[in-house]
């Protein structure tokens, strides 16, 4: 058949059914662009838009058959684009939003358990900075920090004066400090390779 003889698309399809592969061709070369610009606009990626109507003209073929001629239209062909178009979109929805609970779940998850063993280990570390501390020195620090007393609560728990608690305070802070300056930097490390 000639393409003079291709008049409507019915003709083409019924060639086509009847087994005329070049009715395809021209049905193919007839919508593939108009197809293309109308996935184009809603499709960002071109070569997902070339996909999409390869996809439209594959379904076609395989469903050659099925297809009433005197029924197919121009209509008919951008009703089954805008159709795998929304498919898309829905299964990059759910893709995307599978994904990002994913990626939530497992940065909770994984936050977490970094922040308990980082807790643990800072608890395990000032502990043993406490504990290089002189008595009176430690007894200090376990109030202020662990009990919450202010400066005159533990002078007056203790016997002390105030500027004295102050001293004794200071002196805690500055060594918990050096024992625990390596556990900062580590804790800093790897709480900026959470994130």
């Amino acid at each position: 058949m000639t393409k003079a003889k291709f008049l409507d698309d019915s003709a083409i399809i019924q060639a086509w059914q009847a087994g005329d592969t070049y009715a395809f061709e021209i049905l193919y070369q007839k919508y593939w662009r108009k197809l293309y610009s109308f996935a184009r606009r809603t499709t960002p990626n071109a070569e997902d838009a070339q996909d999409l109507i390869q996809d439209v003209f594959a379904q076609l073929w395989m469903q050659k058959e099925q297809i009433d001629a005197g029924v197919f239209s121009e209509s008919y062909l951008f009703a089954i684009v805008r159709n795998k178009l929304l498919d898309k979109i829905r299964k990059q929805y759910v893709r995307e939003d599978y994904i990002q609970k994913i990626l939530q779940s497992a940065s909770e998850s994984d936050f977490s358990t970094q922040q308990t063993i980082l807790s643990n280990d800072l608890s395990n570390h000032l502990h043993q900075a406490v504990n290089v501390l002189p008595e009176k020195c430690k007894e200090v620090f376990q109030l202020s920090r662990f009990e919450q007393l202010t400066v005159d609560q533990i002078a007056q728990k203790l016997q002390l004066s105030p500027q004295t608690v102050k001293n004794q305070l200071s002196k805690a802070l500055q060594v918990v400090r050096f024992h625990l300056r390596e556990f900062a930097t580590l804790g800093l490390f790897l709480l900026c390779n959470i994130f």
